[in-house]
């Protein structure tokens, strides 16, 4: 009786582990660029990016899907300002009202815009100046909601080729 009481006890902490581990949010992500170019009506269009030069525009695209069966919470997506390209101010966007936050030292810490550093000046005091858009090394949004199972999030940014 024993032997079978342990046995149906494991069963069932087997079947509850299963079953906490189908309801975990499974996280899928892809990051895409497009050149933006102007069409002869003046209009933005966007084409693949295989092939870029000095003062080309790309757009990053980023998208996130909750493929698990749970919401996910503390969703974060982060994309990169690449070496040779330069962030463009106010390009951000997403499908979802989500604050941008941007990073000056490869991705360490997150400050909202504009943001600031401090500097050592000849004197050997401290002063607080404003980053350039060159600066920028890396881009967050952090979701304050959370991401439903099936559901999708989309974010972008622009750079400009140096």
């Amino acid at each position: 009786m024993k032997a079978v009481m342990s046995v149906i006890v494991f069963s069932l902490f087997l079947s509850v582990s299963t079953c906490v581990f189908a309801q975990a949010p499974v996280l899928k992500g892809d990051m895409e660029a497009r050149k933006i170019v102007i069409d002869e009506k003046n209009n933005e269009v966007d084409v693949p990016a295989d092939k870029v030069v000095p003062n080309d525009v790309v757009e990053y695209t980023l998208r996130y899907r909750n493929t698990g069966e749970a919401s996910a919470s503390g969703v974060e997506l982060v994309g990169p300002v690449p070496p040779g390209t330069v962030y463009m101010e106010k390009s951000v966007s997403n499908d979802r009202d989500i604050a941008a936050l941007f990073s000056i030292d490869g991705g360490k810490s997150y400050h909202s815009a504009p943001v600031t550093y401090f500097f050592v000046n000849k004197d050997g005091k401290k002063e607080e100046r404003k980053a350039t858009l060159d600066m920028i090394t890396h881009i967050k949004w952090k979701m304050s909601e959370d991401l439903e199972a099936s559901g999708i999030v989309t974010t972008s940014y622009r750079v400009q080729v140096k």
